[in-house]
């Protein structure tokens, strides 16, 4: 067997993955070496002297480098040095003739894995390259395994990234707002409202959840809670709450709503699911559908904050303590609304988030409600106080929209796109001109108020679907459809816009109506969004434009509106109050 057969079969196989530099001055020692290590690594290197060495590593960047001491320009010690600036773990064989305590001395101390003595021999230099390639060869297992460690880690989050996605979808399709595209109307003195949620979770596993419900009798029962601590416990107990009262809802009968007996039934089958230690607020509010009344019962929760209008904003205290699972009484409170312009209930993540200044922010909670005339914009006064909230944050806003009436017009016009196209041109114009409003808010009007003519043309009264005008677009024809289409097109559309009085706001309030086929309103979504995504570009321009919209339940009539500052309107100067 060869004397390079002899080294390659000593060294383990792993060598043959890596590369080495050889760096000797005395070129039959080089050679001689050279043919000592043919086949044990992948590639080999090999330099004249130190400054060659060094160039060569930096260009090759070599697993193992075996060195000479004695080399012209620069010495085998000066050179380790340099490539230790490069890499501090390289491993090197220091092949030297050398016994100079100093020079050893300092070879240790730049690192040098092995020292092989000249004149080489076969075994020597077989063994020191098997060291230095099991040394190797345990690093890069080492490494292997952390890496493999790192992907399964990985995978791993991956895998509980979905679990909680997949839970927090199961936590949202709990969730029921059957007022988040209808109106709520009560009884004479109470007037029409809309409803809206702000559902801002912290973290996928939420402790808050919420309901509004229609009662069988045209009632809104209202659920919202604030479970105890973070997690996955806290969204467990709060969706078992949501989920207990939907279907306590659900199974109510066809008769006057007892809201006494709801409580107890609820706060009874939610006490048994409670551990020991364990506590849940939440309130349970309820407007009759014939009289302007809120009773509540209130279970640690924050106060309820009432815009009266006039006299500003009032506050509900809390009826009863957190639930446990040792309740076994309630109280609740009944209070007149008459008046009222905005109802907001919400968890204490809103009134308990710290501002920038440092403050609570329910020191400015009352103020903001009042100024801001509507979800959007309390949101948004919130977030420039609190841009970053440190818990869950929930909020109910129950907007009035029976506001008394600045002024008000109608307009009617045949399903024509040149009449819907003269009256959105007139529309931007009155917006402009009688109305008076600053031009970034008649604009967004402006823009939501064709889109809902055209929505009412095309989809109300030509029967035009989404995805037939997709092919008619595609094809080049949808114009010559649209014009071939209403020649046989029957009935008008009706538009109503009105400019109300809230306060320290105007609320301007656009209806327009096709008496088309309409849509089926679902009974419920969890949020705008699962609204937004059954519709087109006409739905998403109206809602980035407004505060909110709603529909008949045809389908075929759509309100929307926008409350915004005095300031963006010239009252004094079109004789408006």
């Amino acid at each position: 067997m060869s004397p390079a057969a002899v080294v390659r079969d000593s060294v383990p196989a792993f060598s043959r993955q890596l590369t080495a530099l050889l760096v000797e001055d005395d070129g039959p020692t080089r050679l001689f070496l050279s043919t000592l290590l043919a086949g044990t690594f992948k590639e080999l290197h090999t330099a004249r002297d130190g400054q060659e060495g060094l160039e060569a590593f930096r260009r090759t960047a070599p697993d193992i480098v075996l060195a000479d001491q004695a080399m012209p320009r620069l010495s085998g010690l000066l050179m380790i040095a340099g490539i230790r600036e490069a890499d501090p773990k390289v491993p090197v064989i220091f092949i030297t003739s050398t016994m100079d305590t100093e020079i050893l001395v300092e070879a240790i101390n730049l690192g040098i894995s092995a020292f092989v003595p000249k004149p080489v021999t076969t075994p020597l230099l077989a063994k020191a390259i098997s060291l230095v390639v099991g040394l190797l060869e345990n690093d890069h297992l080492q490494r292997k395994t952390v890496e493999q460690e790192l992907t399964l880690l990985q995978m791993k989050e991956k895998y509980h990234d979905l679990q909680q996605e997949t839970a927090f979808r199961k936590e949202l399709s709990i969730l029921e707002n059957e007022y988040l595209a209808r109106p709520f109307r009560c009884g004479a003195g109470c007037g029409e409202w809309v409803a809206q949620v702000q559902y801002h979770p912290h973290d996928i596993m939420c402790g808050d959840s919420w309901s509004l419900r229609r009662l069988p009798d045209g009632g809104m029962l209202i659920y919202l809670a604030d479970a105890m601590g973070k997690g996955l416990s806290a969204a467990l107990t709060t969706s078992v709450g949501a989920h207990t009262f939907n279907l306590q809802v659900d199974g109510l009968p066809p008769e006057p709503f007892d809201f006494q007996l709801f409580i107890g039934r609820f706060t009874a089958r939610m006490a048994k699911r409670l551990l020991e230690d364990e506590i849940l607020s939440f309130l349970l509010a309820w407007l009759p559908g014939e009289a302007p009344v809120l009773e509540t019962a209130s279970f640690g929760m924050p106060p309820i904050q009432v815009d009266t209008g006039e006299g500003g904003v009032i506050r509900f205290l809390s009826d009863n303590p957190p639930l446990s699972p040792f309740a076994d009484d309630f109280r609740t409170t009944r209070r007149p609304l008459a008046g009222a312009q905005a109802l907001l209930f919400h968890t204490d993540g809103l009134n308990e988030a710290e501002t920038t200044a440092g403050r609570l922010y329910r020191d400015h909670l009352q103020d903001d409600l009042r100024a801001a005339g509507s979800r959007d914009a309390l949101w948004r006064a919130f977030r420039a106080r609190v841009p970053e909230p440190a818990d869950d944050v929930t909020f109910l806003l129950l907007s009035r929209m029976d506001l008394p009436v600045l002024w008000e017009a109608t307009f009617v016009i045949p399903p024509r796109l040149a009449a819907v196209d003269a009256l959105a041109l007139d529309l931007e114009d009155l917006l402009a001109g009688p109305l008076g409003l600053a031009e970034p808010l008649r604009d967004a009007l402006g823009t939501s108020l064709r889109e809902a003519l055209m929505n009412a043309y095309e989809h109300g009264r030509l029967g035009i679907d989404g995805r037939e005008k997709r092919r008619l677009l595609e094809e080049g024809v949808w114009l010559d459809h649209l014009l071939e289409a209403e020649a046989q097109a029957e009935g008008d559309i009706r538009t109503h816009l009105s400019l109300c009085d809230r306060g320290p706001n105007l609320v301007f309030k656009a209806t327009v109506a096709d008496g088309g086929r309409g849509f089926q309103v679902p009974n419920a979504w969890p949020s705008e969004r699962d609204l937004l995504a059954l519709s087109g570009r006409g739905l998403k321009m109206i809602r980035k434009y407004s505060d909110g919209m709603t529909f008949n339940d045809s389908g075929n009539e759509i309100t929307f509106f926008r409350a915004f500052p005095r300031s963006l309107h010239a009252d004094r100067a079109h004789g408006l109050p």
